[in-house]
């Protein structure tokens, strides 16, 4: 650019500026005023990052909310809302869970309901049902599962000599009924059906085990069961006191 261009078009630099606008030397606390609030628009950013990079304990934040937290009544709350008064309402009925239907009564409960001209009759399942496949993991499964909830009465190899036993023998206690010797031919000759709805809905002094083992461990169950029984010789009957 030529002398002449430059007097026609002078260029914008910092210094022909501040003579021609009159600017002076801003004073000392307008500098430092603006350099803290350049530094503490960094603030924000340090405490993002700070944040998004440790762990804590604490619940999150949570700015947006949409249907994640919602009011909801509490048991035996009341309402408005329903003529009754009451939050908790019934169960519709006739209504089942998904997956909770449960029609295959051999699997579910090891007996099926038979309906007779005057009156209803159960019939145990002789055999396993379709569903569970009798193998050695099966059996291992029963053996673990035996071991856990039925060993302390019924013993290890099934004989009624469990440490729940002993105990109620050491201390003389008058009423209790001894658990059953699973070896008798009597116990043998059940069906598998009569063993798996015993184990599940309970016998005498023995309480139902359906709410604490799975129906496919109380299957595993039966087929460890008569693992035991055709390892072991057939025990004598039981003999019944005059209490019991």
């Amino acid at each position: 650019m030529t002398d002449y261009q430059q007097e026609q078009f002078p260029l914008p630099t910092p210094g022909r500026l501040r003579r021609e606008l009159r600017l002076g030397r801003p004073p000392w606390w307008m500098v430092v005023g603006l350099i803290v609030v350049i530094v503490a628009t960094w603030i924000p950013l340090y405490l993002i990052g700070k944040k998004r990079s440790s762990f804590s304990t604490l619940p999150k934040i949570h700015y947006i909310q949409d249907m994640d937290n919602q009011p909801a009544f509490r048991a035996q709350h009341p309402s408005s809302l329903f003529a009754d008064g009451s939050a908790a309402r019934p169960i519709i009925s006739g209504t089942m869970a998904r997956g909770h239907l449960r029609l295959d009564d051999d699997y579910w409960r090891g007996y099926r309901t038979i309906s007779g001209e005057t009156e209803n009759r159960i019939e145990f399942v002789s055999e396993f049902p379709a569903q569970v496949t009798v193998d050695a993991r099966l059996i291992q499964r029963g053996e673990e599962r035996f071991g856990i909830y039925c060993v302390v009465c019924h013993g290890k190899i099934g004989v009624g000599d469990g440490i729940v036993h002993q105990r109620a023998l050491a201390a003389n206690e008058a009423q209790w009924v001894p658990p059953t010797n699973l070896l008798t031919q009597l116990a043998r000759d059940r069906k598998e059906g009569q063993l798996f709805q015993a184990i599940s809905d309970g016998v005498r002094n023995m309480p139902g085990y359906n709410t604490q083992i799975s129906v496919d461990d109380r299957w595993a169950i039966v087929a460890w069961l008569r693992e035991l029984q055709k390892s072991q010789p057939v025990a004598p009957p039981a003999e019944v006191s005059p209490s019991q």
